[in-house]
């Protein structure tokens, strides 16, 4: 199974994102947004894992996440990478508790190294993917309104688990199903 680590969000943090795609589509750019009820902060993603590797990650990250508090975690500013000018990845920072973020997504990926689990080639960076870019058609379009989109982030929000997906894809997109909750501050004997 293709599997990830990630946070689930609040049904008014995806509406809030949501609204704010609808905005950016307004560029015409050549998109793939991502659908409201897929979005997510993805921690680290795993690839390809066996059921007998599924429930280590499972241990290890019950394991990780018990010894780590429940934290408010806030949206930011619009971003694309490489750059705004030329986006590829459409993304919204992340603010409030991104250095907790950043804490908790090293530790799962250090204990990760135990069970020979792929490892992220770029050092981890705080962010919500809401969209691809697919080609170069109006991306100018696309630029000039992730520069002056006027956006307001919803409230900061309580993360308190950790959600382990599965990851389908398919012809209209990539299909997740949550195969555990692994609760933030419930340490594990």
């Amino acid at each position: 199974m293709r599997a990830f680590l990630g946070l689930a969000l609040p049904e008014e943090v995806r509406a809030s994102l949501a609204a704010l795609q609808r905005r950016l589509a307004a560029s015409q750019a050549d998109v793939k947004w991502v659908e409201p009820s897929n979005l997510h902060v993805t921690l680290t993603f795993l690839g390809d894992i066996s059921d007998v590797q599924r429930q280590a990650v499972e241990r290890l990250t019950a394991r990780v996440a018990g010894g780590d508090a429940p934290f408010e975690l806030g949206l930011g500013s619009l971003g694309a990478f490489p750059s705004l000018e030329a986006p590829r990845v459409v993304w919204v920072g992340l603010t409030d508790g991104a250095k907790r973020l950043a804490h908790l997504a090293d530790a799962i990926e250090r204990e990760g190294g135990a069970l020979s689990l792929r490892r992220e080639e770029r050092a981890f960076s705080p962010h919500l993917t809401i969209g691809r870019v697919r080609s170069s058609q109006r991306r100018e379009a696309l630029a000039q309104q992730l520069r002056t989109a006027a956006w307001q982030p919803p409230p900061p929000w309580r993360v308190s688990s950790v959600t382990l997906y599965e990851s389908v894809l398919g012809s209209v997109g990539p299909r997740y199903t949550v195969l555990a909750e692994l609760p933030l501050g419930q340490a594990i004997q």
